[in-house]
């Protein structure tokens, strides 16, 4: 036992020595003349070059690569967030540094004091002199100067001392040039002025190394605290809602993204874009969207052209309505409904009225759409076709002529009450009718039109629009969702007219009616509309920005969602339609789109990127002047219900 111990105990001092012997070898703290320092490794063995030629003044050569060193010297005139994001989400390789000092507040307003004296003194001798040409320019600058001093007085901002620079690499020197051209050139178009450190190429290159600090102290310019924090890369914009609905999570700060769609005084209107390749789940993100919308009261209505929503509507009990050859389900686009007049805070005035000017606007679209086209001549005298159909039922702007019966007032509820019911709505044959009265009666101009729209006459191929609306449809507004499944619809032809008369069904019956529910219509693959090869793409798509102007005094939100976004960029409608839309939301994006995207939205190169491969739920959240980046995070109960099969009744 006692041998045994010897040789543990001599163990642990030999282990104790050596530890003592490195401590030593790697402390810092060693003269630079001790015999033990040499040969120790430390960080700037790591990181620098095998050697660094410098015979060309204009650049450095570390081993293989070429490397120029700038200063920035010439700024805009006014700085915001992202007025760097050419350096900071360049593809090139390049190193940035901002050195940043602090003033002497009281030097800062001495210094301001005299630039001012200074100022004041040059404006007073070109007025004596009667030189005009810079009065303005001093002028100006004059009273900037005294707003900066008296902002930095009441402490609402600091002025500091900054430097910008930066290195640029390449592995030729021809590279090098190319890239130094071509970032100038960019950052020209932003007032941004470089300068490259000519015969100062070590100084400048050591300025942009993680070194705190700066081997060129005489390129220093002021800036204000305000202006100071525009230059930081590190932004990414907080969306968080405090009734919001959640729908994903921050991919910067790991928070979650809650966004308030109906809250006026957070966002100027609830309409939302979603643009993503086939794959880039978008799909997924509209059904956990429309989800949890659900849990907050908010009523949906989808458009689904490809039939991705069924599950997800059946499993919350929503309603699913088959728009197809041989359904049940019959729409009859004639419906009319009364609506609300609303004051011009979207409230509801108490006063009922039954729009038939704008009925009629809907469906000359429709039969433009159905037609091919139509001239202005045929617009005119087929809308006195339509005045006609619902004159002949007895319907005007007057709400009882929507009903049977005697209309009374009723005291206790203080309303009008209608004792009949409603009365039978026209219908396409009805009009079909008419308008075939009309050309046998001379109008040979409409000739073209009635045999162009006999094929959805009863009786013709496309008939299944010509009918009155079932009665399984009557309570659908009801439910939490209701899908327009029209996927089953001949594609070229019938399935644009079937989005169109659901949207425009969706309208008369949902979105007019009780303003004071929160109601969002969701249009996929809304490219279809604006499609220029479909037949009539310029009625749908009008019809699409119609609804995007006016959904937002009802209380409502449009969601147009596609995967070919340059179907909207290339079509007046389209863009409109952006324009109404305060929240645009990307996911990933097919090459061909990427351009266009970034043009339209004005995206960084950085932004660009990150749409060309992001991940699959990853997007890109554009919210008024807001930017962020995020995923949209499902939980299991939600995929369990987004993915489970149902049994379709």
């Amino acid at each position: 036992m006692f041998k045994k111990k010897d040789k543990k105990k001599v163990k642990r001092n030999k282990r104790a020595r050596k530890e003592q012997i490195q401590e030593v070898v790697f402390d810092n703290s060693l003269s630079k003349d001790s015999p033990l320092k040499k040969g120790e490794f430390n960080i700037m063995d790591i990181v620098a070059p095998a050697g660094v030629d410098r015979s060309d003044p204009t650049c450095l050569r570390l081993e293989n690569r070429f490397v120029r060193s700038f200063i920035i010297n010439g700024f805009p005139r006014n700085v915001g967030v992202g007025w760097l994001d050419p350096l900071y989400n360049s593809q090139d390789d390049i190193d940035v540094v901002l050195h940043i000092e602090p003033t002497d507040e009281r030097s800062a307003l001495d210094e301001l004091t005299d630039k001012i004296t200074q100022f004041e003194a040059q404006l007073e001798t070109e007025r004596e002199k009667g030189n005009t040409r810079n009065v303005t320019r001093l002028g100006n600058k004059i009273r900037e100067l005294y707003a900066q001093r008296e902002r930095i007085e009441l402490n609402y901002i600091n002025l500091y001392y900054i430097q910008l620079g930066f290195n640029l690499f390449a592995k030729s020197k021809e590279a090098l040039d190319k890239k130094t051209d071509l970032l100038d050139n960019k950052l020209r178009g932003r007032k941004i002025k470089i300068m490259s450190t000519f015969l100062q190429q070590d100084e400048g290159f050591k300025n942009a190394l993680p070194l705190g600090k700066s081997y060129l102290p005489t390129m220093f310019r002021n800036f204000s605290s305000d202006a100071l924090t525009s230059c930081f890369p590190f932004y990414n914009a907080e969306i968080s809602h405090k009734t919001g609905v959640f729908l994903g999570e921050n991919l910067a700060t790991l928070t979650p993204i809650y966004i308030d769609f109906y809250d006026r005084k957070l966002i100027e209107n609830g309409n939302i874009a979603v643009f993503g390749k086939s794959g880039s789940g978008k799909s997924h993100l509209i059904s956990i969207l429309t989800l949890r919308s659900a849990l907050k009261d908010i009523r949906t209505v989808i458009i689904d052209p490809e039939n991705d929503y069924g599950k997800v509507t059946k499993a919350v009990g929503g309603s699913i309505i088959d728009i197809s050859q041989g359904s049940t389900n019959f729409i009859n686009p004639f419906d009319i409904e009364e609506e609300e007049v609303l004051d011009d805070d979207g409230k509801p005035t108490g006063e009922k009225v039954v729009k038939i000017k704008d009925k009629i606007a809907d469906l000359l679209n429709l039969i433009g759409v159905m037609a091919g086209g139509l001239s202005n001549e045929e617009k005119s005298l087929i809308s006195y076709v339509l005045n006609d159909v619902y004159a002949e039922k007895g319907i005007t702007e007057e709400c009882g002529s929507l009903y049977t019966g005697e209309v009374t007032f009723n005291k206790e509820t203080m309303e009008m009450e209608h004792g009949g019911v409603k009365k039978e709505m026209p219908t396409f044959s009805d009009f079909y009718r008419l308008l075939e009265k009309r050309v046998k009666n001379g109008d040979s101009s409409l000739r073209k039109v009635l045999n162009t729209i006999a094929m959805f006459k009863k009786g013709g191929v496309y008939d299944l629009f010509d009918c009155q609306t079932s009665e399984n449809l009557k309570y659908f507004k009801d439910s939490p969702i209701i899908t327009f499944d029209v996927s089953k619809l001949e594609e070229n032809i019938l399935r644009p007219i079937g989005m169109y008369i659901a949207l425009s069904w969706t309208w008369e019956k949902f979105v007019k009616k009780n303003p004071q529910i929160k109601k969002r219509v969701v249009c996929d693959e809304a490219w279809m509309l604006m499609n220029k090869n479909m037949a009539g793409n310029e009625y749908t798509s009008l019809f699409l920005e119609t609804t995007a102007r006016r959904i937002r005094k009802r209380n409502g939100s449009l969601l147009v969602a596609s995967q070919n976004f340059h179907e909207f960029a290339n079509n007046p409608q389209g863009k409109a339609v952006l324009t109404n839309t305060a929240t645009k939301i990307f996911l990933r994006q097919d090459a061909s789109d990427l351009d266009s995207v970034q043009d339209t939205f004005k995206l960084s190169d950085g932004e660009k990127e990150f749409l060309f491969t992001a991940d699959v739920g990853h997007f890109l959240l554009k919210l008024q002047e807001e930017s962020t980046v995020g995923y949209a995070r499902s939980f299991d109960f939600e995929m369990e219900l987004i993915e489970k099969s149902y049994m379709v009744d």
